[in-house]
């Protein structure tokens, strides 16, 4: 009895200490997670949603970042001749998924082939549409809405409606009254003479339209595509960042009239702004976000990335280049309408670069063509279609609202499935010849 009894008390108090510590390694990690996450601040879209699904940490957005020796081994870099970037290889997504997926990326099963019936081609066509379709919306509504929905870094309140439901030309022309405005010389506090050369007299595109506008995704997929052709017959030919057009020609296109930037790429040396052949003879804009609704004068003195000395010194050394920046209340207008359209919470983070190009153009272009806007039956996980990096992130996104955007954006869709799914662009009528 005497040595039951021991046993007993034994195995009492080593459940009791087991249970101690378990306990203990959960509030060491709550504790741990809390403390990194109040010390994460707001910082550029672009530059969270490259470096955070490559699997940089938060000390990398800092003006020194210091890796140990183990961590710059596992980066690789990748360099072209004008623009020295870095890309991180084999990470994961900083947020995971919530719900498995089951759609699969590089795959040729669904793509038609040239001596397919035509209503084989369909049929892969339709199969790949219900499945990306089904793809957008569990990321939209699983990903995005629980997704760092606890975080508010530029301080977003919204109490208005959402999911409001209205056909598709009532929606497209509702777009139509967000103002996208840039900065001229007449708003405070650039209204002085100190500005008076670096910022322009009139808005972005004032007084001008144009037939035909292609906007040209960084997808993966746009590899093997041929559509460099068809992207170059369009007046208008938007690219983002630094994604190049040498040796890309065949499936990209070599043309490029206008560019969106987001602040890093002006502020950081790695991109080159000012010497890069890339950015000049063009129309840039360049956008960098505020605190929601915060006042130009608040916001001029606290960028998220400093981009005017850059800005400043580009707009003095190329005349010929017309360079833009984006009132940053702009683009919460933007994100304030994509909210009002959608039926889950948004995070409250701007929106991508994409769809502030759609934006911008609809107002001047008699229709946009989006290039893998939507992502084609050559869908992959390679992020873009000058290097080598394999992340899905890239596709469906988290920590910004993507997936809604291309849902929306499809929504207003006139091609047809083959163009969108086959071929690989979306066609959304423009302001002018819809509303």
């Amino acid at each position: 009895m005497r040595a039951l009894a021991v046993s007993i008390w034994v195995f009492i108090n080593l459940l009791f200490f087991g249970m101690c510590g378990y306990m203990y390694l959960l509030w060491s990690q709550y504790w741990i997670y809390t403390q990194t996450e109040d010390s994460t601040t707001a910082y550029n879209y672009d530059q969270q949603i490259y470096y955070y699904n490559r699997g940089y940490p938060p000390s990398y957005f800092n003006d020194t970042p210091k890796f140990n020796t183990s961590d710059r081994r596992k980066r690789a870099q990748h360099t072209t001749k004008e623009n020295p970037i870095t890309i991180i290889k084999n990470s994961k997504p900083r947020f995971p998924n919530l719900q498995e997926s089951e759609f699969q990326m590089d795959t040729k099963k669904f793509q038609c082939l040239q001596n397919e019936s035509t209503s084989d081609c369909h049929k892969k066509t339709f199969e790949y549409k219900t499945q990306l379709l089904k793809e957008l919306r569990r990321v939209s509504l699983m990903d995005e809405s629980n997704i760092l929905k606890h975080k508010n870094p530029y301080n977003v309140h919204y109490n208005g409606t959402k999911g409001v439901d209205k056909n598709v030309k009532d929606i497209l022309c509702s777009l139509q009254s967000i103002n996208l405005k840039t900065i001229t010389r007449s708003e405070y506090p650039f209204n002085n003479e100190t500005f008076k050369e670096f910022f322009p007299k009139k808005g972005l595109f004032e007084n001008k339209t144009f037939k035909s506008c292609a906007i040209v995704a960084s997808a993966g997929s746009l590899r093997g595509s041929s559509l460099g052709q068809r992207i170059d017959s369009h007046d208008i030919v938007l690219r983002f960042n630094h994604a190049p057009t040498e040796k890309y020609e065949t499936d990209v296109g070599g043309k490029t009239n206008f560019r969106i930037l987001n602040s890093q790429v002006v502020a950081k040396p790695e991109f080159n702004f000012l010497q890069s052949k890339m950015y000049r003879n063009i129309t840039i804009l360049v956008w960098d976000p505020s605190r929601f609704m915060e006042s130009l004068d608040d916001w001029f003195k606290k960028p998220d990335f400093n981009l005017f000395p850059n800005y400043f010194e580009h707009r003095r050394s190329y005349r010929k280049t017309k360079t833009y920046v984006l009132n940053p209340n702009s683009l919460w207008d933007l994100w304030v309408f994509l909210q009002k359209y959608s039926i889950n919470q948004l995070p409250k983070n701007p929106p991508s670069s994409g769809f502030l190009g759609l934006a911008v153009l609809l107002h001047h272009c008699d229709y946009v063509d989006m290039f893998e806007y939507i992502p084609s039956v050559r869908v992959t996980k390679t992020c873009h279609y000058f290097d080598e990096e394999d992340n899905p992130a890239c596709t469906f996104g988290v920590w910004h609202p993507l997936a809604s955007e291309k849902l929306f954006a499809y929504s207003l869709n006139i091609a047809s499935d083959i163009a969108v799914f086959q071929t690989g662009y979306i066609r959304i009528p423009g302001f002018s010849k819809y509303c």
